[in-house]
């Protein structure tokens, strides 16, 4: 009988790897957890967790690639010149 060992992720790295799930673009939830090493199953728990802990039922959140021309041209214009965490707080304008 093999022995599993489990790993204990911090807070900020779960935080991290959450946006990078979120804002991956055409990659899939699988390929985004093998770049972090880690299962692609606690992933998706990750997301449900968050999902649930923040009260707000999961929605399909629209791809950047997956926009409208017109909120394509709002984020451009909403999005210009921001950096930083100002950036990070953007809200995309199919979320608005």
């Amino acid at each position: 009988m093999e022995a599993t060992m489990v790993i204990r992720y911090s807070e900020a790295f779960i935080e991290q790897a959450l946006f990078k799930v979120y804002s991956r673009g055409t990659r899939t939830v699988r390929s985004v957890a093998e770049e972090l090493n880690v299962n692609c199953h606690t992933v998706k728990n990750w997301m449900k967790r968050k999902a649930v802990g923040s009260g707000v039922l999961p929605v399909k959140e629209k791809r950047p690639q997956d926009w409208t021309p017109e909120q394509q041209l709002i984020a451009l214009h909403q999005t210009h010149g921001l950096s930083g965490e100002a950036l990070l707080k953007w809200t995309p304008p199919s979320r608005q």
